[in-house]
């Protein structure tokens, strides 16, 4: 098994793409990791946080693709990738393709990353529209999968229906998860509730009896633990993700002001730092690693483009776990059935 690692992609590369990489080297039963970008400045980079001349000195499974070219966030998605051949990223989506590698990762540009998994290496046939879908913290510690967080802003039925069925499988195949439970995201649990959207789709996707469908949830409830897949649409998803990322980080600074207020805040601060960092460590989405692009021929995970190399190394983690379960041909077989 082959890992491809866009490198040059994100607010910290190639640095915390290479650190990421060479912290989990030795964890991973991959044959390769493959850091794709200029194979000048990765060098540099090697010496200048290892001492090191050459990247298998660090380990031989590490190797380098050499790609001259970035594709930045301010670059229109579509063109970049149709006039930027040898950006790291399109040399990513032309080896993945052409089966050099079994799954590619990437912190940079979303639009991108999106454009290229559909227009480089094609949408598994029968799948209408392909979907982000991030692992997100619940009480239990189980997390749940949300699809779709962003991929699709306009949505029809078949579109969440589809969701449903890829998240269902990949609950299956990836996380071991026997019989997982699909909800559908909505403003109430009643099934009359909603827009006509959501409600042509929950008929749709209660007819799958193949689908554990658990109902409408609302968004108070989707951290209960409950269920194992949230479905919605990209517009909605996107707004529940960037809610709850704003959320933590507003309580982690509350929190953070109340407990250094004063001498005797510090020192009960002190006395919970235990269980302080193991509450961080739950509410932490990061623990699960990137957002993988499902609907897609080969595997492809978009990494937090702020990732530094503790998400880069639970993302490439991810991504063999995803590459070695064969989600993909799961989901191909499913779809031909139909």
């Amino acid at each position: 098994m082959k890992i491809l690692l866009d490198v040059m992609g994100g607010d910290y590369a190639p640095d915390e793409m290479i650190k990421g990489a060479v912290d989990v080297i030795n964890e991973l039963e991959s044959e390769e990791v493959i850091l794709i970008g200029d194979e000048k400045v990765i060098k540099e980079k090697v010496k200048e946080i290892y001492n090191k001349e050459d990247i298998s000195e660090l380990n031989s499974k590490l190797k380098i693709k050499h790609a001259s070219e970035i594709i930045t966030n301010e670059e229109s998605p579509t063109e970049a990738i149709k006039h930027k051949k040898d950006a790291s990223m399109v040399v990513g989506f032309k080896m993945l393709k052409e089966g050099e590698g079994d799954v590619l990762v990437s912190a940079g540009s979303t639009g991108a990353f999106m454009a290229g998994g559909i227009l480089k290496v094609g949408r598994i046939k029968g799948i209408d529209r392909p979907a982000l879908c991030p692992m997100l913290p619940t009480y239990d510690g189980k997390g749940f999968m949300l699809i779709d967080s962003g991929a699709n802003s306009n949505c029809r039925p078949i579109n969440l229906y589809q969701f449903a069925k890829m998240g269902s499988i990949y609950m299956k195949e990836v996380e071991g998860r026997e019989n997982p439970s699909i909800g559908l995201l909505n403003i109430g649990a009643e099934e009359s509730k909603g827009t006509e959207l959501l409600k042509e789709s929950y008929e749709k996707i209660r007819e799958d009896k193949e689908i554990n469908f658990y109902g409408n949830i609302e968004g108070r409830y989707i951290f209960d633990g409950d269920v194992d897949v949230v479905v919605a649409d990209g517009f909605t998803g996107n707004v529940t993700l960037k809610t709850v990322e704003g959320m933590g980080a507003t309580v982690n600074k509350m929190l953070k002001e109340e407990l250094y207020k004063n001498l005797w805040t510090k020192i009960l601060a002190f006395l919970l730092l235990p269980a302080l960092k193991k509450f961080k460590k739950r509410m932490d989405y990061t623990e699960y690693g990137g957002a993988l692009l499902i609907g897609i021929n080969k595997p492809m995970i978009k990494c937090h483009g702020s990732a530094k190399a503790k998400l880069v190394k639970k993302t490439l983690l991810q991504a063999e776990k995803v590459a070695k379960h064969k989600m993909v041909d799961s989901i191909k077989e499913s779809i031909q059935e139909e």
